[in-house]
C-alpha cells in the first residue's frame, strides 16, 4: 500500500494546500472583529514566518537523516495544533505564539516538500515535477481560500476547526500511502551551526557560486514583494472595500484556476525553451505595472480583475526560481534549505512592513511592492551578466 511515488506526493501537496489555506481569508475578519490594531494582521504572520526561517535549515539536515516522510507527519500534526491555538486566540500575545508555534513547524513541511521531489523524481522528470508542485500548491491552496472564505461567512471558528481536521487527514494519507525513497540518507550527522539560518549564506558553494549567491538575492526580494502585497490584499479587501470572507475566497478560487492555466502552459514553455533569468525579470516588471494600475482604481469589479490577472501571472515566478536554484546548486538538498528560509525571511520583511505601512497609508503598501518588483527585475536582467562572468572564470 506505501511507496515511493512522485504522484502521490503531490496529492500530499494538494490536501495540505487546500487545508492550509483554510484560515486565510477569515483572518483578517477575525482580527477585526476581535478588535486589534490595523498592523496585526502583518505582525501575526510576520511571527510565522520568523520561525519559518529561523528554523528552515534545521529541518532541511533533519529531513536528509530522518527522510521526508517523517519529518512530514511530525510537522503536519503540531501545524494542525498551531492552528487551533491560533483559532481560540482573544489576545495579541496568545495569537503571535500560535503563530510562532506554527512558522516553527511550517518551515518543516515546506523543506520535506521540495526535498522528497528532489531525492525521488527522475532528472529528466523533476523540472515538470517542481512545476506540477508549485501549480498545485497555487490551485488546491485557492480552493482552501474560497471553502475558508464560505465557512467562515457563517462562523469563523468553524473555519479553524475544519482546518485542523484536515491536515490530521492529511498526515493519515501520508503515513498510510507513501514512503521515502532508498537514497534518503539516515545516518548523517550533523552540528548546530550547520542548522544556523544566517550561516547557510555563508557555506562554500554561495561564497564562490556568484550566480547562486544573487539567486538568493532576487529571491528575498521577490518573497517581500509577493507577501506585502498579498496580505495588504487580503486585509484591504475587508477593511476598504468591507467584502465578507466568502468573497476574498472566490477571488482566490479564479486565480487558481488561472494560475493552473498559466503553470500548464506558459510556465512550461518558460521552463523549456526560454532564458529563465530573462523571464524572470519579465514576469517582476509586469507584477508591479498591474500593481501600479490597481492602486488607481476603486471600483470594487475592476479592481478584483486586476488583481485577478495579477496573480495568474505572478504564478510563473515560483516554479521558475525553484528551477534555477535547483539547477545551479550542487548540494540541492543545502540549496533548497537555504532558499525557503531566505523566502522566509522575505515574508517576515513583506509583512512587517504591510503592517506598519498600512497604519500610515492604506496604498502604501502596494507602492512599497511596486518598487521592490522593479528592483527585483532589474536585478534579475543583471544576473546575465554575472552568468556570463562565471561562465567565463
Amino acid at each position: 500500500m506505501r511507496k515511493v511515488s512522485i504522484k502521490r506526493w503531490i496529492g500530499v501537496t494538494m490536501l495540505f494546500a487546500i487545508f492550509a489555506n483554510i484560515a486565510h481569508p477569515v483572518t483578517p475578519k477575525f482580527i477585526k472583529l476581535l478588535g486589534l490594531s490595523d498592523g496585526m494582521f502583518g505582525y501575526a504572520y510576520a511571527g510565522m514566518a520568523m520561525t519559518n526561517f529561523l528554523f528552515s535549515p534545521m529541518w532541511a539536515k533533519l529531513a536528509e537523516r530522518y527522510g521526508s516522510i517523517k519529518i512530514t507527519l511530525t510537522t503536519l500534526f503540531f501545524y494542525a495544533v498551531s492552528q487551533l491555538m491560533f483559532g481560540l486566540s482573544t489576545t495579541t500575545f496568545s495569537i503571535m505564539f500560535a503563530r510562532l508555534f506554527g512558522g516553527f513547524f511550517i518551515g518543516g513541511l515546506f523543506v520535506s516538500q521540495l526535498l522528497y521531489i528532489v531525492n525521488n523524481a527522475k532528472p529528466e522528470e523533476k523540472g515538470q515535477a517542481m512545476v506540477n508542485n508549485a501549480t498545485m500548491q497555487i490551485v488546491f491552496g485557492t480552493f482552501g481560500y474560497l471553502l475558508g472564505g464560505l465557512i467562515g461567512d457563517f462562523n469563523i471558528l468553524y473555519a479553524f476547526y475544519f482546518q485542523v481536521a484536515g491536515l490530521l487527514l492529511t498526515a493519515l494519507y501520508v503515513y498510510l500511502f507513501i514512503k521515502d525513497g532508498p537514497n534518503t540518507n539516515e545516518v548523517k550527522q550533523f552540528k548546530l551551526k550547520d542548522i544556523n539560518p544566517f550561516r547557510s549564506l555563508q557555506t562554500k558553494e554561495v561564497s564562490s557560486n556568484k550566480v547562486l549567491r544573487n539567486i538568493f538575492i532576487i529571491s528575498i526580494m521577490a518573497s517581500t514583494a509577493t507577501v506585502l502585497y498579498d496580505q495588504t490584499f487580503n486585509y484591504y479587501m475587508a477593511d476598504f472595500f468591507n467584502f465578507p470572507p466568502s468573497v476574498n475566497g472566490t477571488v482566490k478560487a479564479i486565480t487558481g484556476v488561472l494560475a493552473f492555466i498559466t503553470n500548464s502552459t506558459l510556465t512550461l514553455w518558460i521552463i523549456k525553451k526560454t532564458n529563465l533569468i530573462k523571464s524572470l525579470g519579465a514576469i517582476f516588471i509586469t507584477a508591479a505595472s498591474l500593481i501600479l494600475v490597481l492602486i488607481n482604481v476603486e471600483v470594487p469589479l475592476i479592481f478584483l480583475g486586476i488583481n485577478i490577472l495579477y496573480f495568474a501571472i505572478h504564478a510563473a515566478y515560483t516554479p521558475v526560481i525553484q528551477n534555477l536554484v535547483t539547477s545551479t546548486a550542487k548540494d540541492q538538498a543545502a540549496a533548497v534549505g537555504t532558499f525557503n528560509s531566505l523566502k522566509s525571511l522575505g515574508m517576515i520583511l513583506g509583512a512587517l512592513v504591510a503592517g506598519s505601512a498600512y497604519a500610515i497609508g492604506k496604498k502604501l503598501p502596494f507602492i512599497i511592492s511596486i518598487i521592490i518588483f522593479i528592483a527585483a527585475s532589474i536585478f534579475s536582467y543583471s544576473l546575465i551578466r554575472v552568468k556570463k562572468e562565471a561562465i567565463s572564470e
